[in-house]
């Protein structure tokens, strides 16, 4: 039987009623957890584990763990009202504007879990129709100057909110698939940009887009920086959502260069987080599956607490450059293809900024 980590063996229980209390909680350290569950924003996700562990078990831990819990939570809550409101404004000034758009990842992933609030919030990303010239001519109309890149324009805070105006939702460096990719995300646009949550008061993502997207999205991050939980808790809840139904084919994965990184997740998804296999899109590989909770497991959310040589967060431009090429390296057995092309787009990236 696969030996887990404690931490994980708990979020197990935490995703899933149906998961009986592991044995591995009685020696938890409960405030290393907590410092666990901040590094791959995903506290609240444990939080509701340790409430369910009171209800059934007793509450194991001190009032001051508890008090710690409790407070990370509340504000989490806050951060979520907040950006909900902020996110209903930014949709609405668009579509004065005559844009269509629909809101990306953050607060539409978090209609996926069990309670809306206990996604850890970020910026806001919108995809807004009309392509990179369209788009970033507007934005600079307003003010210019803001930072560019290949699929998305920074613009002014909502608040503290910020916001990132999307052209492409994600893209590949690969051109071949990242060519299949963008024709793939045209061609489910209609259904996004109409596709309107009451919820949240904006369009959202269809499920079966965000089956793609979200992909695409964390195999960005996982190439170029690194991926958390989080991630996973967000894909763990998609498709526990599309419950076997109107899944993306297999076929269509491999098509669009996203085969290996989805037999990756899978494999986390299914044999550490304890997913249905039914619930699946895509056959499980243990190679790459492995290697994935290694990076989850060491860097955390994006990255940032990588502690590995020219790994994690750093503020010089350069030194970036050098530790995604150095990621390139370590990652290329896993994913030649992407870890191969990686270097030439950031290359191409590079003049595709001096036009735009």
């Amino acid at each position: 039987m696969e030996k887990i980590h404690p931490y994980l063996e708990f979020l197990r229980y935490c995703l899933d009623d149906k998961v009986p209390l592991p044995h591995s909680t009685q020696s938890v350290d409960w405030m290393d957890l907590f410092n666990f569950a901040r590094k791959q924003t995903a506290e609240a996700t444990f939080w509701r584990g340790i409430q369910r562990m009171d209800r059934e078990n007793g509450v194991k831990l001190t009032d001051v763990e508890v008090l710690a819990w409790m407070a990370r939570r509340e504000k989490i809550s806050r951060r979520n009202k907040e950006v909900n409101e902020k996110v209903k404004w930014v949709w609405n000034n668009f579509k004065r504007e005559g844009f269509r758009s629909c809101l990306l990842k953050g607060q539409g992933n978090g209609l996926y879990y069990p309670e809306a609030d206990m996604r850890t919030s970020g910026d806001i990303d919108i995809w807004v129709e009309g392509g990179d010239k369209k788009v970033i001519a507007y934005v600079d109309s307003i003010q210019p100057g803001f930072k560019r890149v290949y699929h998305h324009i920074e613009f002014r805070k909502a608040g503290k909110v910020g916001i990132e105006v999307h052209y492409r939702p994600s893209w590949m460096s690969n051109p071949i698939y990242n060519r299949r990719l963008q024709e793939w995300f045209e061609s489910h646009s209609d259904a996004c940009f109409s596709h309107k949550n009451a919820q949240l008061g904006c369009c959202v993502p269809t499920d079966e887009f965000n089956q793609i997207y979200l992909l695409s999205h964390f195999y960005c991050h996982l190439i170029r920086e690194g991926v958390g939980l989080r991630h996973l808790i967000d894909y763990y809840y998609l498709l526990k959502r599309c419950n076997g139904k109107s899944l993306v084919p297999p076929s269509e994965i491999r098509r669009l260069g996203l085969g290996k990184v989805a037999g990756a997740m899978m494999w986390v998804l299914k044999d550490i987080l304890g997913m249905d296999p039914s619930l699946l899109l895509y056959p499980t590989d243990e190679s790459r599956g492995r290697m994935l909770l290694n990076e989850i497991m060491q860097g955390g959310n994006f990255g940032h607490h990588d502690e590995r040589m020219l790994s994690g967060k750093t503020s010089s431009h350069s030194k970036h450059n050098l530790q995604v090429l150095v990621r390139d390296v370590r990652l290329v057995r896993y994913f030649p293809s992407e870890c191969f092309w990686e270097p030439w787009f950031r290359l191409w990236h590079y003049f595709w900024r001096k036009r735009h």
